[in-house]
C-alpha cells in the first residue's frame, strides 16, 4: 500500500510537474510574442526619427544657408517721407523706379559716385514702391518744403542743403554729368 500510495504520489508530481511546464512554456511564447512586437515596434519608431532627423536637417540647412546669403542691410534706400529728414547737412536723393531701370544706369551711377568717395551722401527713392507713388505727378514742384509737397514727373536727382531743396536736377544725361563731375 505505500508502494500504491508513493506511486500516486509520484504519478500526481509528474502530471503537476507537465502542467507547470506546459504553463510555463505557454507564458515563455507569449513573452516571446510580445518581445518580439515590442523589437518590431522599436525598430519601426527608429526608422521614422532617422527619417524625419534627415529631412529636418536637410530642410533646416537650407533655410539656414538662405538667411545667411540674404543678410545684408542697406541704408541707400530710403522712404519719400524721410527725404527731408535725414541728419546730414548736404544729401543727394536720385528719385527713379528701380524696377524700370533694366540697364541698371542708375544703379551703376549710385555706385560710381559712392566709389569715388564724395563727401555728400547719396541715397535713392524707389518710385515704383507703392509707399513712393504719392509724388508721382505730371508736373514737378522745384520748391517743396516737405515731403507731402514734392512732386516728381521723371527721374531726378534733388540736392537738399540743410533739409531744403538746394538744386533740382532731371533727366539721365543731366543727373549722370551732375554725378561725373
Amino acid at each position: 500500500m505505500v508502494e500504491n500510495k508513493k506511486r500516486k504520489n509520484k504519478i500526481e508530481k509528474r502530471k503537476q510537474n507537465k502542467k507547470i511546464d506546459t504553463t510555463k512554456r505557454v507564458f515563455a511564447k507569449e513573452e516571446t510574442k510580445i518581445i518580439k512586437c515590442l523589437v518590431i515596434v522599436l525598430i519601426i519608431f527608429g526608422f521614422m526619427y532617422l527619417v524625419t532627423t534627415l529631412i529636418l536637417n536637410h530642410s533646416e540647412d537650407s533655410i539656414y544657408q538662405k538667411k545667411k546669403e540674404n543678410t545684408s542691410i542697406q541704408y541707400d534706400e530710403i522712404l519719400l517721407g524721410t527725404t527731408f529728414q535725414k541728419k546730414d547737412n548736404e544729401y543727394l536723393v536720385l528719385f527713379y523706379n528701380v524696377g524700370l531701370d533694366t540697364k541698371g544706369t542708375y544703379g551703376t551711377l549710385i555706385s560710381d559716385y559712392d566709389a569715388k568717395e564724395r563727401t555728400i551722401p547719396i541715397y535713392y527713392v524707389d518710385l515704383g514702391n507703392a509707399m513712393n507713388k504719392s509724388c508721382l505727378s505730371s508736373e514737378s514742384n522745384e520748391r517743396a518744403t516737405n515731403a507731402s509737397e514734392l512732386k516728381i514727373n521723371d527721374t531726378t536727382l534733388i540736392k537738399f542743403s540743410n533739409q531744403n531743396i538746394e538744386e533740382y536736377i532731371v533727366g539721365e544725361e543731366e543727373i549722370s554729368n551732375y554725378l561725373n563731375k
